[in-house]
């Protein structure tokens, strides 16, 4: 075995996009494995040390270009394992993603230290930063703004946990391709977010990479297709772990997130008015139920909501609807002062200005950051600072004031 040695492994998650190879350079040491002239999905290739006391170093470039041979861009990687000292790498890509809704790419490394080391590299859709230490990628990537109107409240976590990627102000089109993309690279959903913006429905949604139960994800369903979908999932040993609703031109739609999964006893509900909201609650709690997710929405003028409650034990627990945004702000103080912390936040607008519905839970662990009424622009910068401290986003709500 050579003294040094890097095995470097390039996915490409650009989309339908392949990598042409256009410029390489070594030295010292030799490549043991030829770089790929043609990268579609993946490529491998290898170098190792070639000398007395030598380490081995570095670069491939590639062109970033469509079915049709197109250029769309260029992306670069660098090593460097040297015999003293640590190993460096390098990455560069144009045009580069600088935000969420910047367009553009990213590319990523993980691992990579030792003398005899593996490296894997990321070329990626958007605006995405790796955390070497956890293993964990991030990514946001949100349409161009149509308007200033859109909120949004989200909690973030100090935790790690498998990679994520989160989107928002996504069209029905962008959120359906997006899902398509992410899905097709071992992303899975767990929560969705309907709203609408200039009577246009728009989408945010977190997916996380890893392994799970089969799932089932909706949107753009009406109220009777919600219904008829979820008994055909539950029929199908699926139970819903997400429901939003939302209005699009005076009529209420459902975006939806089932499992096939076993677990307590659950019961979900939609289309509730506020009244009715509560005396369900009532019910559900009395029978030994807790709420795990709220949904609220407004259609014609009226506050409705969906809900999704489960049998069984866990932490005090605090459910609060059609809070306006100072009485949110207060019943989170009061309750966060008490030991709680918000495990769902929905917000939407009715009766002239926006409202809120949560749940919070009586427990102390991981750190949390919660916010609400971010326009679209405070929202991404907040995302950014958030990752940027360990946080990881759990819930995120849209909506138009």
């Amino acid at each position: 075995m050579a003294a040094r040695s890097t095995h470097v492994t390039l996915h490409n998650f650009a989309g339908v996009l392949n990598l042409r190879l256009t410029a390489t350079e070594i030295g010292p040491g030799v490549f043991t494995t030829q770089p790929p002239q043609l990268i579609g999905d993946r490529g491998e290739w290898e170098s190792e040390s070639d000398g007395f006391l030598t380490g081995t170093e570095g670069r491939v470039t590639y062109q970033i270009e469509d079915v049709d041979g197109v250029r769309q861009g260029e992306m670069s990687f660098h090593w460097d394992n040297p015999f003293t000292g640590a190993n460096s790498y390098e990455e560069s890509v144009t045009p580069a993603a600088t935000g969420a809704t910047s367009g553009g790419f990213s590319v990523v490394h993980l691992g990579g230290s030792g003398n005899n080391t593996t490296v894997e590299v990321q070329l990626l859709k958007g605006f995405c930063q790796a955390n070497q230490d956890t293993g964990e990628i991030v990514c946001a990537s949100a349409d161009p703004l149509t308007g200033t109107s859109q909120r949004f409240a989200a909690i973030f976590e100090q935790s790690q946990g498998p990679s994520f990627h989160a989107v928002h102000d996504l069209t029905a089109d962008q959120y359906q391709q997006t899902f398509d993309t992410l899905t097709g690279q071992g992303f899975r959903p767990v929560w969705v977010s309907g709203y609408a913006v200039d009577a246009v429905d728009r989408y945010a949604a977190i997916f996380e990479q890893r392994d799970g139960p089969p799932f089932a994800a909706f949107h753009r369903l009406t109220a009777d297709q919600y219904q008829q979908t979820f008994n055909d999932q539950v029929a199908q040993g699926f139970r819903p772990i997400d429901v939003s609703g939302y209005a699009v031109n005076g009529g209420d739609l459902y975006a939806a997130i089932f499992e096939q999964q076993s677990g307590p006893p659950f019961a979900a509900f939609h289309r509730l008015s506020a009244d009715q909201y509560q005396q369900t609650f009532n019910d559900q709690v009395a029978q030994g139920f807790r709420p795990v997710h709220v949904s609220g929405y407004a259609v014609n003028g009226g506050d409705l909501y969906a809900a999704i409650f489960e049998q069984r034990n866990g932490p005090p627990f605090a459910a609060f609807h059609r809070l306006s945004a100072d009485q949110y702000q207060q019943t989170f103080k009061d309750q966060v002062a008490q030991g709680f912390r918000p495990i769902d936040v929905s917000g939407y607008t009715f009766d002239g200005g926006d409202h809120y519905a949560a749940i919070f839970e009586q427990q102390s662990t991981p750190p949390f950051a919660a916010f609400h009424r971010l326009s679209a622009d405070q929202y991404q910068q907040t995302f950014n600072d958030q990752v940027a401290q360990g946080f990881r986003l759990t819930r995120v709500s849209g909506y138009s004031l």
